[in-house]
């Protein structure tokens, strides 16, 4: 792989300081989010219930979090547009400080092309650490979207449950394998 593609981990900012990791975050929940809210309008997102996004997210102090899901599209004024409102407010907060460091569609492609999708077939790239966490990356993300496509289950708690294990231990080693090594003296 070239030098010259930027990876979220290494992009840096034009006064040469990395990109904030919040940054990368709040676009990324920001376009889950919407993914959500617009399976959620159109009946998609669960296969029995229509989410309540301000039920949900108070834990159902405001109101109930699951009602009855109607054939075709469903939308609460209130609940599905502050949590809209929400998803793009995220997305627009991360990408004005990752616009200040480098375009979008540079950042877009470092999340595809990098050197961690590499490790995936070459332990020689970053060592077996970053190749289990590529494959842990990959195995969560392609369990999630497959029982989301599969059953309909995009918000059920058991395949976040496998998927964030999967994901958060991913990410984990793929940054265990970036650490530069250590004295091997602890006294």
């Amino acid at each position: 792989m070239s030098d010259d593609v930027p990876t979220p981990v290494a992009s840096k900012m034009a006064s040469g300081e990395p990109v904030p990791a919040y940054a990368n975050w709040f676009v990324l929940i920001g376009v889950w989010g919407l993914m959500l809210a617009v399976l959620n309008m159109f009946g998609m997102a669960h296969p029995t219930y229509h989410i309540s996004w301000g039920g949900l997210l108070t834990l159902e102090t405001t109101n109930a979090a699951f009602g009855t899901a109607s054939d075709g599209f469903q939308f609460s004024v209130l609940g599905d547009s502050i949590f809209l409102a929400i998803c793009i407010g995220l997305i627009v907060g991360g990408l004005n400080q990752i616009n200040k460091s480098t375009d979008t569609a540079s950042w877009v492609r470092g999340l595809f092309v990098n050197d961690t999708w590499t490790a995936l077939a070459d332990t020689n790239v970053g060592g077996g650490h970053r190749t289990a966490g590529a494959w842990c990356l990959l195995l969560g993300f392609v369990f999630y979207f497959w029982f989301g496509i599969q059953h309909t289950g995009w918000t059920d708690v058991g395949v976040y449950s496998v998927a964030m294990a999967l994901i958060a231990s991913g990410y984990a080693l793929n940054h265990l394998s970036r650490v530069p090594p250590g004295d091997d003296k602890i006294d």
